[in-house]
């Protein structure tokens, strides 16, 4: 299965369409939104574009996305195969490898998260800063952000990831 894996659009719709539109030229099976959308309009238009694109979503909240339960009942409406979780959203792969996907801004829930064995695959997003690692097995992954660098950056460019969850690789994907 390949995941498209993107986070931290903070309402940055330019480079969130073309996102969606490399996710829909590589042929992803699934896009993980790794939280931080910001305004419930972004999910909207997160959401319809990647329902044109026939492309099915998974995300999180972030800690920038606080109305909490006004993003859940968004979710709820849109079109397409689109489904929001508060925490970490969890995907069995097979019968022995599972994926994680969570934001990474509160420190405990992520210090679980990186802990578990039961994990194979962890997509992480907060800190805007690309990174692929491999730990033990298990392949831990942060797209970057498609809306800016932290620290600020006049070199930071729009970054997403793609994860094979079959080869447990992935690569990234800047422009």
């Amino acid at each position: 299965m390949l995941i498209g894996v993107i986070s931290d659009t903070h309402d940055r719709l330019e480079h969130m369409s073309q996102a969606l539109q490399y996710f829909a030229s590589e042929s992803v099976d699934l896009v993980v939104h790794c939280g931080d959308w910001k305004n419930l309009s972004t999910v909207v238009a997160f959401a319809d574009t990647a329902h044109a694109l026939r492309l099915p979503v998974r995300g999180v909240l972030g800690n920038n996305d606080t109305d909490v339960a006004a993003f859940l009942a968004a979710a709820a409406t849109v079109p397409g195969d689109f489904n929001l979780t508060e925490g970490v959203f969890e995907l069995s792969l097979s019968s022995n490898t599972s994926l994680a996907a969570y934001h990474g801004h509160h420190k405990p829930t992520l210090r679980k998260v990186l802990e578990c064995p039961d994990y194979s695959v962890i997509l992480l997003g907060h800190s805007h800063k690309p990174k692929i690692e491999a730990v033990d097995g298990r392949l831990i992954v942060n797209p970057g952000s498609t809306a800016f660098a932290i620290p600020r950056s006049k070199t930071w460019q729009p970054s997403v990831a793609i994860v094979d969850t079959v080869a447990l690789t992935a690569r990234l994907h800047s422009w």
